[in-house]
């Protein structure tokens, strides 16, 4: 499995140029965030928006406004939070080669089935819950993926099944080389809190084709 892992955010931009297909960004946890998502996640929110390099504080700040409750906008881990957030959609934006990326973050998460990403790039980041879980092609059984086929037959060695661990960054390529991953059962049947980042053409093109229907 070809997976670029490092300790330093900084060198997250380098990843386009190698030929991994996943990139993970190993992080601490921020004191005092347990304790923060416990009460946030106690009601489900789903946020999207475009957020600027320039402007990543301010803008995450201003898409997250009327979904985060009040008292907890004042919790002084808020604020460290967004402060994270925006350090990781500017370096996104750096990895990509754009000024802006799409920003979504929520609790709910829906991707039941092993797949790949249908961008070139895809940044993940799970705050609570379980991570994203993803499988070696070794371990998996391709043609069987590309036949539509279910989980239990997709996966050929269940051992071999991995986890991202929270606060970690992790950058999946897409297309039919990318890592067949999916969201954990812990994480569907559960709340959980991911941000997920793509490229500004990605949402631009879902627009364009519900303007087409």
């Amino acid at each position: 499995m070809h997976i670029f892992q490092a300790v330093d955010i900084q060198t997250l931009p380098d990843f386009p140029n190698r030929e991994n297909q996943l990139a993970i960004i190993q992080r601490r946890p921020l004191e005092g965030g347990e304790a923060f998502f416990q009460h946030l996640m106690k009601k489900p929110f789903g946020v999207i928006g475009q957020v600027f390099k320039e402007s990543s504080f301010e803008d995450i700040e201003y898409l997250l406004e009327e979904d985060i409750p009040t008292r907890l906008q004042s919790d002084p881990f808020y604020e460290k939070w967004l402060a994270d957030m925006a350090e990781v959609c500017s370096i996104f934006c750096d990895t990509l080669g754009t000024e802006v990326v799409d920003f979504c973050l929520g609790t709910e998460r829906g991707c039941r089935r092993y797949h790949t990403d249908n961008v070139p790039l895809r940044a993940l980041v799970t705050y609570a819950g379980t991570g994203t879980e993803y499988v070696p092609d070794e371990a998996a059984d391709r043609k069987a993926f590309a036949e539509g086929a279910p989980n239990e037959k997709i996966i050929k060695d269940p051992s071999a099944i991995r986890f991202l661990n929270t606060w970690d960054v992790a950058v999946f390529r897409g297309g039919p080389k990318g890592l067949l991953h999916r969201t954990p059962d812990a994480a569907l049947n559960g709340p959980s809190i991911l941000l997920r980042l793509d490229h500004p053409s990605f949402w631009d093109g879902i627009m364009r084709l519900k303007n087409e229907q």
